[in-house]
């Protein structure tokens, strides 16, 4: 039985020479679009395709929604660090930032600059490693980065890297896999023991390749995101948690659905900041 996940990895392991290449490969293979990622065709065609993946992520992610509703940009030079399909970034724009897109992959070049586009939005785009990016020191003033730097090969090479290009008393969000979570450990256990992956030498860590996206999957506490962080020169002001539309179990009553989420949801969100002396 085919998987996408592991047939993507195996596919880029095979073809690529590095690790970052393989990272690479991986998202050229599957672009962020937020379509089935069992489907062949996962490419959106229209602009009401585009703004149907803005839609979605709006609708489906409500801790997001209120966050671009809430934050202050205009003016401000801002990163999105690992484009994708090009809806943040365009989002970020229409609040009033002049934003630099970047993103490793080709199909994340290419979607970020028809999403543009579709949005009317004006963006700066620049396909390059987030590892190794070629701004100069202290060149932005707010990094924005949802699920992506826990897919690079080298994470913490690549939050040193957003530090660098931070300046001081600038500041910035991001989103990582949460490991304190329902989906890293219970979903976790289900791969492991009705799938039958345990018997197989499989651990909590490394089944998540069945079910999360990417070449490489990080679910980190907040200890550890803390630490990357520091370690980057930069300090968490505020964590978050939350999870997407879906229930996070089933046939929860809703406020207790929303308790579980604040508190074991799958995505981990640092707002951060680069201190001034």
């Amino acid at each position: 039985m085919t998987n996408p996940f592991i047939d993507t990895a195996k596919k880029a392991d095979h073809e690529a020479v590095n690790p970052q290449e393989r990272n690479q490969l991986w998202w050229e293979e599957k672009p962020m679009t937020y379509a089935d990622w069992e489907q062949a065709d996962r490419l959106p065609k229209s602009e009401e395709d585009f703004r149907k993946i803005e839609n979605y992520v709006l609708r489906t992610g409500p801790w997001l929604k209120v966050w671009f509703e809430n934050i202050a940009l205009a003016g401000k030079s801002c990163i999105d660090i690992g484009s994708g399909s090009g809806i943040f970034s365009s989002m970020l724009a229409r609040r009033g930032a002049s934003v630099t897109a970047i993103d490793l992959t080709e199909a994340g070049a290419n979607l970020t600059g028809e999403t543009a586009k579709v949005f009317g939005a004006e963006l700066k785009i620049v396909r390059t490693d987030v590892e190794h990016t070629p701004f100069a020191s202290e060149n932005f003033d707010f990094a924005f980065s949802w699920g992506v730097l826990h897919h690079t090969s080298n994470m913490e090479k690549a939050v040193s890297e957003m530090g660098r290009i931070l300046r001081p008393g600038g500041a910035g969000m991001m989103m990582v896999y949460h490991r304190n979570s329902v989906v890293y450990n219970l979903h976790g256990l289900y791969w492991l023991i009705v799938r039958g992956k345990l018997f197989r030498g499989y651990n909590l860590r490394r089944v998540q390749d069945f079910y999360t996206d990417g070449f490489y999957h990080r679910y980190m506490t907040r200890r550890e995101l803390s630490e990357m962080l520091n370690n980057g020169g930069l300090t968490v002001r505020r964590f978050s948690v939350t999870q997407y539309e879906k229930k996070i179990l089933p046939g929860l009553p809703k406020v207790i659905d929303e308790w579980m989420k604040a508190r074991f949801g799958m995505c981990l969100i640092a707002e951060f900041e680069k201190p001034s002396g």
